[in-house]
């Protein structure tokens, strides 16, 4: 059943202050996905479902990559959203971001998925800079009885999702599920046909819910998967220099197992220790082969004895195992690796105390929240991360905020172990001229952590019955931003001729003379830094109107800008302002004439990207998704899926990193059958 407006505003989150709270009481720019939400959208996958959150940016850059963000730059490696599954993060410490290709569960099982946009680091630590996604499946007591969940379409060979449900005797609740798809290849947008980048994977999973005491709730989740993602890789060649188009695939696996127990105390106050052990390989031809082994721990304590005050006290460690090297699984001769590190495994720990206050200066109208968290990484100072917000709700229609707050983004293991070379594409320039010849980046170095400053506002209305709309501002100013400063002086022309030239004349001289000579090209050196800094601002608006019983609509639209400054000569930055857009927005219109029928219709449009990232450049698009559904029988709902129906093939991004083929999203139409009984 759909949720009414009124119940949707009241939901229940917890990633805004780590306690239960509803969207109209949250002083934070929230918006909530539920899982009727994710059905009826017709979403694919977890990336697919988010882009149903308004302020969220979500790229397709292949078959299996996607590039998300909220309030800042976009990329393949962004790394300033922290996203979490059932509180476990799952942002990797290696490069500094997320795997979604490895980021799946049922989509049925997703109760909701909670955006944040705007930092979190008082509560979720580090990394949480631009925003924190987390992503709660349901209990095992909501997922009882048995689900089939099979799909086919123009762009998968097919998915199927198998799910029971049962009771533990007296004591809880439990559920075992499996899921398995191939979804087929997209298309290259050089012209030359089908791209490289098929994708399968299987999973395995229970969940187990258990109440052995009126006041102990105990969760016990499980999951291990396996699989391969397709690449249409660009390979960094010498000879001849130059990139070759050539198939690759990433192998993939891992597993969790997550405990967690929470306590009702006397005097409303309560109780809860989490802990997990996580593990991921990932073999990734012409990149690294990485292993990452994590150990967590976390406990969390709230007070509600003091009158006026809602106090959470917190405690956390986390302890990752890291092993890597380089990959030429399935590659030619000749190829140069993306990334190479000087070490080959590392380990490293970080321990964390968090205390947030939320203080009722006027009794369920004006509540003030102060707080912060403490992070100490292995021998790096402790970083403290403050947050202060105020909400007011004059009345029972209007809620109004205001947030000041620190982030920070710690260091990725590439950041200061690693070397990154890649064939710079052709639209680079270097002081405002293209190069003569290819050219190849051989960044290395440490960075620091970045740093960001963030200032918010908020007004969420009941306009009138039925019609909400929520609104929300931000300046964010940030320093010590990552950078790449080019050492031109260590400038090489490779495959030289020793052809005489000047004196004085530089050591690259000979790639600048007019006639092109055979298997030349420019190796640029260039040294990490954090010698940026910036702002960016923007506006959120998103509508709700339930006009009637049987139709919903929903709008949202945001602006967004960003300008970098640094007093350096001869730097660029990793975080392009223009790998986001400026404008985008959507339009989502809900139809339910009846118990058995569902009509959705979403419109969605998003603006020209200027420069991902050395001047590579996407333009704007406008498309269609849709879904209909209907009831042949009481658990049976069959249901068509047509996304990117308005436009042709499109490009919706391409990596930063320049090591993937530009590849086209194109129409699809997927066939759905759910059973469940």
């Amino acid at each position: 059943m759909a949720l009414a407006l009124q119940e949707v505003m009241e939901l229940e989150i917890t990633s805004v202050s780590k306690k239960p709270q509803t969207i109209s009481r949250a002083a934070a720019a929230v918006f909530v996905i539920t899982g009727d939400d994710i059905r009826r959208a017709g979403a694919q996958s977890i990336p697919d479902a988010l882009r149903l959150a308004p302020g969220l940016q979500v790229a397709q850059i292949s078959a299996n990559a996607w590039a998300v963000s909220a309030r800042g730059p976009n990329g393949r490696f962004a790394n300033k959203l922290l996203v979490l599954v059932d509180g476990r993060t799952v942002y990797s410490p290696m490069f500094s971001g997320t795997s979604w290709d490895v980021q799946d569960t049922i989509l049925a099982d997703i109760d909701r998925i909670e955006v944040i946009r705007g930092p979190g680091a008082a509560l979720w630590g580090a990394n949480a800079v631009n925003g924190v996604i987390n992503i709660i499946t349901k209990s095992a007591v909501a997922t009882q009885g048995t689900l089939v969940d099979m799909r086919a379409g123009t762009s998968t060979e097919g998915q199927i999702s198998l799910r029971h449900g049962g009771q533990l005797e007296g004591l809880g609740h439990w559920r075992l599920y499996g899921k398995a798809f191939e979804n087929k290849a997209f298309t290259l947008a050089n012209g030359q046909g089908k791209a490289m980048d098929a994708w399968k994977q299987q999973r395995l999973g229970w969940r187990g819910d258990m109440n052995p005491t009126a006041q102990d709730a105990v969760t016990v989740q499980s999951e291990i998967y396996q699989g391969t993602s397709g690449e249409s890789a660009l390979l960094n060649r010498l000879l001849p220099p130059g990139n070759l188009l050539q198939g690759t695939t990433q192998t993939v696996s891992g597993g969790h197992l997550l405990a967690r127990w929470q306590r009702e105390l006397p005097n409303n106050n309560s109780l809860t220790l989490q802990t997990y052990i996580d593990h991921s390989k990932r073999d990734w031809p012409a990149h690294p082969f990485m292993r990452l082994n994590t150990l967590d721990a976390d406990f969390q304590y709230r007070h509600r004895a003091f009158k006026g005050h809602d106090i959470v006290l917190g405690a956390a460690m986390r302890r990752n195992e890291k092993t890597f090297h380089a990959s030429t699984t399935g590659l030619p001769d000749g190829i140069v690796q993306y990334d190479t590190f000087g070490i080959d495994q590392l380990k490293t720990r970080m321990w964390s105390l968090m205390a947030q206050d939320d203080i009722s200066l006027i009794a369920e109208s004006l509540t003030l929240t102060l707080g912060s968290k403490l992070e100490k990484y292995d021998n790096d100072k402790l970083k403290p991360l403050p947050n202060a917000r105020i909400l007011w709700t004059p009345n029972d229609r209007q809620t109004l905020w205001a947030s000041a707050s620190k982030a920070i983004r710690t260091p990725s293991l590439i950041d200061n172990h690693g070397t990154i070379r890649a064939l710079l594409p052709p639209e680079f320039t270097l002081n405002g001229s293209g190069l003569p010849r290819p050219g190849f980046i051989e960044v290395m170095g440490r960075s620091t952590s970045e740093q960001l400053w963030a200032y918010e506002v908020g007004w969420k209305q009941r306009l009138a019955p039925g019609l909400t709309l929520d609104t929300s501002a931000y300046y964010n100013d940030y320093t010590q931003l990552r950078a790449g400063s080019f050492n031109l002086n260590s400038t090489r022309c490779m495959s030289s001729y020793n052809i005489p030239l000047p004196p004085g004349a530089p050591p690259f001289a000979e790639c600048y003379l007019p006639a092109p000579l055979p298997n030349q090209y420019l190796i640029l050196p260039a040294t990490l830094t954090n010698d940026f800094s910036g702002h960016s601002y923007g506006l959120e608006a998103w509508l709700d109107w339930q006009a009637s019983r049987k139709h919903r609509l929903q709008a949202n639209v945001t602006r967004y800008a960003m300008v970098l400054k640094t007093a350096a000569s001869n730097v660029y930055s990793w975080d392009s302002p223009d790998s986001s857009p400026k404008w985008t927005g959507s339009a989502r219109w809900s139809y339910t004439p009846d118990s058995r029928t569902e009509l959705d219709l979403m419109v969605r449009h998003v603006g020209a990207l200027r420069d991902v990232l050395f001047g590579q450049s996407v333009p704007s698009y406008t498309t269609l998704d849709m879904r209909w559904a209907w009831s042949t029988a009481p658990g049976v709902q069959w249901s068509v899926t047509g996304r990117n129906l308005m436009t042709p093939r499109h490009l919706e991004f391409v990596s930063e990193a320049a090591d993937v083929a530009r590849t086209l999203v194109g129409p699809s139409v997927i066939l759905g059958l759910r059973l469940q009984y």
